[in-house]
């Protein structure tokens, strides 16, 4: 019983296809050829609208992003000038954009890692596992730079081999994305 449900089955799913077209002779040959040029010819011309449609938004595209630039650049003028006024000028009222300022800040970086090196070896701030290597993310928590130019040690030793880098305040326009998030890169 089982045997013949399935075999039934089979023959019903058969049936339901439709019939495979078989080449007979040259003629029949030709005629399969010229109609697989046409599905060729069709898949062409629908990949050329594709990419013209691609072209046709990507310079749509291209022209909204001026006109959001223009955008800012306006609303980066008007920031600065009340900044101008007011240093600590700042505008969240909008749910569409807010201007925000971020302070000055200030950074050491490795200016001769080697001479680092050299200078804290046999100390906790070198590792060696084949060579020497600075530990850079310890030594950086012991130093400081009391005047904003030199960078000194815990022991008030002058440290030449670091620099201090100043990043001056920034205005930033931001937006909310998607997720509601105040960000300033666009999506």
């Amino acid at each position: 019983m089982m045997k013949t449900n399935a075999i039934e089955k089979d023959q019903e799913v058969k049936e339901q296809q439709p019939k495979r077209y078989q080449i007979e002779d040259k003629q029949g040959l030709v005629w399969t050829f010229q109609k697989a040029e046409q599905v060729r010819q069709e898949i062409a011309g629908k990949k050329k609208m594709m990419e013209k449609s691609i072209e046709f938004y990507q310079q749509q595209i291209k022209d909204l992003q001026a006109e959001l630039d223009n955008f800012k650049s306006i609303a980066m003028q008007y920031a600065q000038e009340q900044i101008d006024e007011d240093p600590n000028w700042e505008f969240k009222d909008s749910p569409f954009g807010r201007i925000v300022q971020s302070k000055p800040s200030t950074s050491l970086q490795v200016a001769d890692e080697q001479a680092l090196v050299n200078r804290y070896k046999g100390t906790e701030f070198v590792k060696h596992v084949e060579e020497d290597k600075l530990r850079w993310g310890d030594l950086k928590k012991t130093l400081s730079s009391p005047d904003g130019e030199h960078v000194v040690n815990s022991d008030g030793e002058l440290v030449d081999d670091v620099k201090v880098v100043t990043k001056p305040s920034k205005i930033e326009i931001k937006h909310k994305n998607e997720k509601g998030s105040w960000v300033t890169k666009e999506d």
